[in-house]
């Protein structure tokens, strides 16, 4: 990878900013203890791990935060099966991603933070895991990193990878800095056509271009009535109770759904309803937003043996959403009734839940095409078309069965992604070793 005027300016620039910016960091990070637990991971200093030096191939996956943290949880056991000799780690950027990696995947592989793009802390992290191959999930482009990681022999793969028409834009305006980055894959599994076509704009390689499809979609899989049947228990819910679920949720979208839910609940006496925040940080403000309308409710994590006395349920805890789903029989998902680019309807979607979304999904445009195309998809513009498409399905048993039918067929239909990306994973490093 030839350095570029565009590289060698930013190398210039991370250095700069590090030097002169760490030291108070430091300090502030020293008396607040805040990122105190991440702080030397991410210089590049990590614990012995002397099974990374043991074994033949070291796979590091990368994922920013949750959403990718998700996409490695689908795609681990088909590694696994494939490479189980190998020895795995994955790094994040945020801590929130960090603590669900923890907890969803630290027995099967050790979680980092990801270190800081400067180049001599690069250089350090490489050196000390020697990665074989580098997955980079989704598209986080880091050019310190890319390039040293490259020049050190690391294979690097881009798994998953999506590109939207304004990221698009905005790197071609830095072409001496992409470009090469783009070339340094030996390999990019993009989720849709549409992506491959903005890979191949930046100047990814045709024949080293894969459309495999969505990864996370593979991790609904194995949906056992089982979970739904544990979750109703617990929560003190029998089959014939509707149950209206707002997954994944936003600063707004909370109180856009106020009215439609005294409605509902006119409606419905018995009905439950669950919201689930995107961002547990944000349980203060819908615990107020709960208490200036008089609501009352129980946060998730403090109903045990179905003792629930409220029904309002707001989840408290990380990384229960997708299987909560099973006892849904409405979805709302969120993040798309404010411009946050929405979230994963296929989790819902593979339960055979009617799921609803709002005008902003371009981060899952791929499953809005692919739900409705099927009929099996439910586009509101507002909070009162949900309410208004909820009466007439309950007024209408037979369609309602239909869309979840059909969202169930449609989710299971885009199965096998994780296999076909751990595939070229496993054919690439056969390559190396031939």
């Amino acid at each position: 990878m030839a350095a570029s005027l565009q590289y060698g300016s930013y190398k210039l620039l991370t250095d700069l900013f590090f030097t002169i910016g760490f030291p108070p960091f430091f300090l502030y990070s020293w008396f607040t203890g805040n990122h105190k637990d991440s702080i030397r991971e991410r210089l590049g200093y990590y614990n012995d791990r002397p099974s990374f030096n043991t074994l033949r191939q070291r796979i590091w996956l990368h994922a920013a935060s949750v959403g990718e943290v998700r996409a490695a949880q689908a795609l681990l056991p088909e590694l696994h099966n494939f490479l189980p000799e190998a020895a795995y780690f994955l790094s994040t950027m945020t801590r929130h991603g960090q603590q669900v990696a923890k907890e969803q995947l630290s027995g099967s592989l050790s979680c980092i933070y990801a270190p800081l793009d400067v180049n001599r802390i690069v250089k350090r992290s490489l050196s000390k895991l020697k990665p074989t191959c580098y997955i980079c999930l989704e598209t986080e482009l880091w050019p310190n990193f890319l390039t040293e990681a490259y020049r050190s022999g690391v294979k690097l793969l881009l798994l998953n990878g999506r590109l939207s028409d304004r990221s698009l834009a905005r790197y071609k305006k830095i072409p001496e800095l992409i470009h090469p980055l783009i070339k340094s894959f030996a390999a990019i599994a993009v989720i849709s056509e549409s992506d491959g076509k903005r890979f191949l704009e930046l100047g990814a390689d045709p024949e080293k271009l894969l459309v495999s499809g969505n990864v996370k979609y593979d991790l609904q899989g194995h949906t056992s009535p089982d979970q739904a049947d544990a979750y109703r228990k617990r929560l003190g819910i029998n089959k014939d109770q509707r149950v209206f679920i707002f997954g994944s949720t936003h600063t707004g979208e909370e109180n856009l759904f106020i009215d439609p839910f005294f409605r509902l609940r006119e409606s419905i006496a018995d009905a439950i309803f669950i919201i689930a925040p995107r961002h547990l940080n944000r349980l203060g403000e819908i615990e107020k937003l709960m208490a200036s309308h008089n609501l009352a409710y129980e946060k998730f994590s403090q109903i045990c043996f179905g003792k629930r006395r409220h029904n309002i349920i707001l989840v408290d805890t990380m990384g229960e959403l997708a299987a909560l789903y099973s006892i849904g029989t409405f979805i709302f998902c969120g993040g798309s009734l404010v411009p946050k680019g929405g979230h994963n309807i296929m989790e819902a979607a593979i339960w055979g839940k009617p799921v609803y979304y709002g005008p902003h999904m371009k981060d899952f445009a791929d499953a809005v095409e692919i739900l409705e195309s099927q009929g099996a998809g439910l586009p509101i513009s507002q909070p009162e078309d949900f309410t208004r498409s909820v009466f007439a399905l309950l007024q209408s048993p037979g369609q309602y069965t239909d869309i979840c039918d059909k969202a169930r067929t449609v989710a299971m239909a885009q199965q096998g992604s994780a296999r076909r990306q751990s595939e070229l994973i496993r054919n690439i490093l056969q390559q190396q070793h031939i």
